[in-house]
């Protein structure tokens, strides 16, 4: 029997609005900048996520993230929902994720580097659940969250995603370490270190880095994407 490509870790209530939401593991990634990481995703477990986008109720995943859908139409985040985070939605809605058991799958996640949130705040999962993923898997792992005011437990487990200096300060008042996005063409900034997989002929990818795993270091990017262009701080 072929092994599964990803698992339903969870599903019940978002902490922001008491919708339905979903957690699931796909377990191989393509993603050169990443490496071959196992990816999560927090989804609308009801909502398509390209519709979700459209009609607001990505609220339930990504809360008040700045770079969500606006009402103009812009958009900054850099996830195209329309490509991967619809194709797991789909491959949810039809059945082929089996829900992880430990007595029934093993410990897949063992060696592997995780990706907490390659779409939906990853905040929003358990903490419990987080805590047994890395249990789990005893190896590096990435994670950023815009609802770190929200929930500061995650400190020193998810970096901060900060906009502008007053966020990253306000992170570190509660133990985060940040990870900023600035505007393509401006100045890099002093307090931070550009991510490692960013840099220009860079062979160093997240499986590996180890520096984004809320513990370290603030770290920035150059924002990227389709919605890069909307991104001016």
């Amino acid at each position: 029997m072929a092994k599964p490509n990803g698992f339903i870790l969870w599903e019940g209530s978002s902490k922001l609005d008491g919708k339905p939401i979903v957690v699931i593991a796909t377990m191989n990634s393509a993603n050169v900048k990443t490496g071959n990481m196992i990816q999560t995703w927090i989804l609308r477990a009801d909502i398509n996520p390209v519709q979700a986008v459209n009609d607001g109720n990505d609220y339930s995943i990504c809360g008040d993230c700045p770079h969500r859908r606006q009402a103009d139409g812009s958009r900054s985040c850099y996830v195209n929902v329309g490509q991967a985070p619809n194709s797991v939605y789909k491959a949810y809605k039809a059945g082929k994720y089996p829900r992880y058991a430990y007595s029934e799958h093993g410990n897949v996640f063992k060696g592997r580097s995780i990706r907490f949130g390659a779409y939906g705040d990853p905040a929003l999962m358990p903490m419990w659940l987080v805590k047994v993923l890395l249990t789990l898997s005893q190896s590096t792992h990435t994670g950023y969250t815009h609802q770190w005011r929200r929930f500061p437990e995650f400190a020193g487990i998810f970096m901060a995603s900060c906009d502008n200096e007053k966020d990253r300060y306000s992170a570190h008042t509660l133990g985060y370490k940040s990870f900023s996005v600035v505007a393509v063409n401006s100045h890099a900034p002093n307090y931070a270190r550009q991510c490692p997989a960013t840099v220009h002929n860079s062979q160093s990818v997240c499986a590996t880095c180890k520096l984004c795993d809320g513990s370290k270091r603030d770290i920035f990017v150059t924002a990227h994407g389709s919605g890069a262009k909307y991104v001016t701080a």
